[in-house]
């Protein structure tokens, strides 16, 4: 069976718009890893609980260009999730919501911004979030460059 050349092109574009955002580390994910969720919403990038990502955020004059995203997958019935951010070179902070990524989009509740969860101790220490009971379901981690420097990391869902 021949293909047109037409029809080659239309299943070549199909299949990349299937890849998922790559990080801003040059990582490009092929597909999601098992146990991670089939699709998170754009930018963030999903994650398989027991698995850790390292990457590198880069210098940003401002919000949302200094924050990075991932999702994960809370099973039914688990006992806790910890969400652990490490490995910084400067203040990073981390923040985790529930179903959506407006969940975690923004770090000002007054200015109508939220997240159900957050760890932001000043300086390079560890930050870290347990999520006691979770609902089965997506969930969704914000990383924050507190004064949009850059900085390595390494973010591990457990």
């Amino acid at each position: 069976m021949r293909m047109s050349l037409f029809a080659a092109s239309l299943i070549a574009l199909a299949l990349g718009a299937c890849t998922p955002p790559a990080g801003d580390g040059g990582q490009q994910l092929a597909q999601a890893p098992a146990g991670a969720p089939a699709s998170c919403e754009t930018p963030a990038v999903p994650i398989a609980l027991g698995a850790s990502v390292s990457d590198q955020i880069t210098a940003a004059a401002g919000y949302p260009e200094n924050a990075r995203y991932f999702c994960f997958q809370a099973p039914e019935g688990g006992a806790s999730v910890t969400v652990t951010l490490s490995g910084m070179s400067t203040d990073l902070d981390l923040y985790v919501g529930s179903n959506t990524l407006a969940s975690v989009q923004g770090v000002d509740i007054s200015a109508g911004q939220n997240y159900e969860w957050k760890s932001n101790a000043f300086g390079t220490d560890a930050e870290r979030i347990v999520i006691e009971a979770p609902r089965a379901g997506v969930y969704y981690a914000e990383i924050v460059s507190f004064q949009g420097e850059a900085s390595p990391y390494t973010f591990s869902v457990q």
